[in-house]
């Protein structure tokens, strides 16, 4: 469970909601489960810098923006403030979280199902009533309740069936319950527990990547030939992080905490002594560090126990994630049934058993994975799922569930692993922290920053409480999350504001001892693209279907999405596709898939492409990556009215697979006309289970064209 620093150094406000709405849904819905099965155990994972900011909205101290965007009577909101809301008060998953809400979904149709320009905005900003804008500040914020905060509060469940047209009493009601749910969040993890059901573990105060705090040259180990910065190296950043972690656990919990999930799963083994020291009796992260720091090749003996990880006279129990079922979890249950997602879970459980069968031994399987963020893509918040999933764990005698540390403390670990692999949990490297030009930037301006700090205490100009104060600016600045939207690696709707904030940071260390900032701190470290969202087509467009790119033209001015990305604070390594093209002529509509680099033939000759395509009705285009030798390609169109199951209407030959996928649908078949405007998404599914999509959690959207349609874009 974690969320980094959100709070604005100098403004003194939270500029981001994720705090106050993750609290309520995954949070409180995790722990709040498992009162419906007491045998079930867990361990939870809970980040120091998100226990003081839930501690801050407890007591009052924290109102973000979005809050008070929220809590602002209807009709006194001045214009930008309803531009603010029209732009941000979208922002969850629309499949899931808006669409289920009639009235909502009513809304961001109304908006607009895509990012609209400042002069687009300001158009809607206008003809948006008092009372959408007053349903929209409630809607926001009662879909991100989970399921157990409702299912405890009948006022909530009222609202719910309500829908609309709400009242400025109704709103109150609303923000009020959030609190009241985050007063009972702490105080319900602390209960379970004193009780043993569940374990709590804590990670390094404001969530650093720790092997890079002791020496950013680590990153050559797992990252041979990376570009990396001048060299930051401050183990005692480091220890301090892992100390003030544990003291907060302990004020919270009352206990010393027995385990420790480093950030990100991020270990060298120079940090083992820093964890011994502390007291922590065990830490975890992923398998492929196991695998990368032992000889023995049999993976599914190796990673379903516990080890010893040895550093000079210092040790350290250390257990290593399954990377396949956790993100299992994680990435793809939530985009099926949740019968089907729980039988193939307890299917994988029992195969490792079946594969372990001859052995005499008890074995562990740790399933770990981001506590808060998969919950939003579960259409019913992950309840059907997790409460199937406990329930057969809870019949089955043949499996037990239980914490880590109760686990380590009845089979002690026997094998030593003497050379930890350095690495994350991503990738089993640093490269989403460290390399680019963005990220070496923020730890050269760390650096500067932290030197500028040191010379000044040295030279006795700062006194204790500013010296305290500056160095608090320090650690958050060496946070893991501002460089998690740095680079190339993700983005989203909030990448400037999380530069800001971490320049922000370092600027205050400057304020707090009455120095003017340097002017580097204000210019942004990230590059802003333009566009993050589909490029729409600019012309008509007539590809020849071979399955390749037969000249450079054929689909030059269509409209296109790219692989990246976007919006994600969880990392998905199954991509499959690298792009996707779209476009048209009067007749139909063309589409071009181009797969990732790197795919073998065996991992995609199982693979199903679904095209979902909806308008009035919902249609879905459907063919395998891979056809059977001699069978000819062909795509099926099946449609389906009013949530009823889609029925097969005919089989269409416009396919292609060779360099790439080629298809060409009818406009006739989609039953579009002219200027009817319709969206669609692509999924790619194995074995009935939907492992990748594209856009990930929104659609692509297009108007059928009509004869002027190249006019009216080149006149635009």
């Amino acid at each position: 469970m974690h969320q980094p620093m959100y709070k604005d150094p100098i403004k003194g406000v939270y500029t981001m909601p994720w705090v106050r709405l993750h609290g309520i849904k995954g949070y409180f819905d995790m722990i709040s489960l498992l009162e419906e099965f007491p045998e079930i155990h867990q361990t939870f994972n809970l980040v120091p810098s998100l226990i003081v900011q839930i501690n801050d909205y407890v007591s009052g101290g924290a109102k973000d923006i979005f809050w008070d965007h929220s809590i602002k009577s209807a009709v006194d909101l001045e214009l930008n403030e309803k531009k603010f809301i029209l732009d941000n008060f979208f922002m969850c998953n629309w499949g899931t979280m808006i669409q289920q809400h009639t009235r909502y979904w009513e809304l961001l149709k109304k908006r607009g199902m895509r990012h609209l320009t400042e002069d687009e905005i300001d158009h809607v900003a206008k003809i948006f009533s008092l009372q959408e804008y007053l349903d929209l500040q409630v809607l926001f914020n009662l879909t991100w309740f989970g399921y157990k905060s409702v299912e405890k509060d009948r006022g909530l469940l009222e609202l719910i069936k309500k829908g609309r047209n709400f009242t400025e009493d109704e709103k109150r009601y609303v923000l009020e319950t959030q609190i009241r749910v985050l007063k009972e969040l702490l105080p319900a993890y602390k209960r379970f527990q004193d009780k043993g059901q569940v374990e709590i573990t804590t990670s390094p105060f404001y969530h650093p990547i720790l092997p890079l705090l002791y020496d950013t040259e680590l990153a050559h180990r797992c990252m041979p030939g990376a570009n990396l910065p001048d060299r930051f190296n401050h183990p005692e950043d480091a220890e301090e992080q892992i100390k003030r972690g544990v003291a907060l656990y302990r004020d919270t919990f009352g206990r010393e905490p027995s385990g420790m999930w480093p950030s990100e799963g991020s270990v060298a083994p120079e940090l083992i002594p820093f964890f011994q020291k502390a007291g922590i009796r065990w830490i975890a992260t992923d398998e492929a560090i196991l695998l990368n720091s032992i000889s023995e090749d049999d993976r599914g003996r190796m990673i379903y126990k516990p080890y010893r990880a040895r550093f000079k006279d210092t040790e350290i129990n250390i257990i290593f994630r399954d990377k396949g079922l956790s993100d299992l979890i994680g990435f793809t249950y939530s985009k099926n049934l949740p019968e089907q997602s729980k039988d193939d879970f307890m299917g994988h459980l029992k195969s490792i058993q079946r594969y372990l069968a001859d052995s005499n031994d008890d074995h562990i399987v740790n399933i770990i994975l981001d506590g808060e963020n998969a919950w939003e893509y579960y259409p019913d918040g992950g309840r059907g799922f997790l409460s199937l999933v406990y329930k057969e764990l809870t019949d089955d005698k043949s499996f037990k569930t239980v914490k880590i540390g109760e686990y380590i403390d009845g089979h002690k670990p026997v094998k030593i692993i003497e050379t930890l692999s350095t690495g994350s949990w991503i990738n089993s490297n640093f490269k989403i922290w460290i390399g680019t030009e963005e990220d070496n930037k923020g730890w050269d301006y760390i650096k500067k920053t932290r030197r500028f700090l040191t010379e000044r205490i040295k030279e006795n100009s700062i006194n204790r409480k500013k010296a305290e104060l500056a160095w608090e600016e320090i650690y958050m600045a060496e946070g893991s999350d501002w460089f998690w939207w740095y680079g190339d690696d993700f983005s989203s709707d909030n990448d400037a504001e999380f530069d800001r904030l971490f320049r922000s940071h370092l600027e205050n260390v400057y304020r707090i001892i009455g120095v003017e900032p340097p002017d580097y701190l204000k210019i942004p470290i990230i590059k802003v693209e333009e566009e993050l969202l589909p490029e729409e087509p600019v012309k008509f467009i007539s590809p020849m279907i071979d399955g390749k790119i037969t000249n450079y033209f054929e689909w030059l001015g269509a409209g296109s999405y790219t692989g990246k990305v976007v919006g994600s604070s969880m990392y998905h390594a199954e991509e499959i596709a690298s792009a996707i093209f779209y476009g048209f002529d009067l007749h139909n509509l063309f589409l071009r898939l181009d797969m990732r680099s790197g795919l073998e033939k065996d991992t995609l000759k199982d693979i199903e492409v679904n095209i979902h395509i909806f308008n009035k009705d919902e249609f879905k285009i459907v063919f395998p990556l891979v056809f059977k030798e001699g069978e000819k390609k062909k795509y099926s169109i099946y449609r389906r009215r009013e949530g009823l199951t889609f029925s097969l209407i005919k089989a269409d030959e416009t396919l292609a697979i060779k360099n790439i996928v080629e298809i060409a649908i009818s406009f006739k078949d989609l039953n579009l006309e002219k200027n009817d405007v319709a969206n669609f998404f692509v999924e790619f599914k194995k074995d009935k289970l939907e492992i990748d999509r594209y856009p990930r959690h929104k659609y692509i959207t297009f108007k059928a064209p009509d004869e002027n349609f190249e006019n009216v874009i080149w006149s635009a």
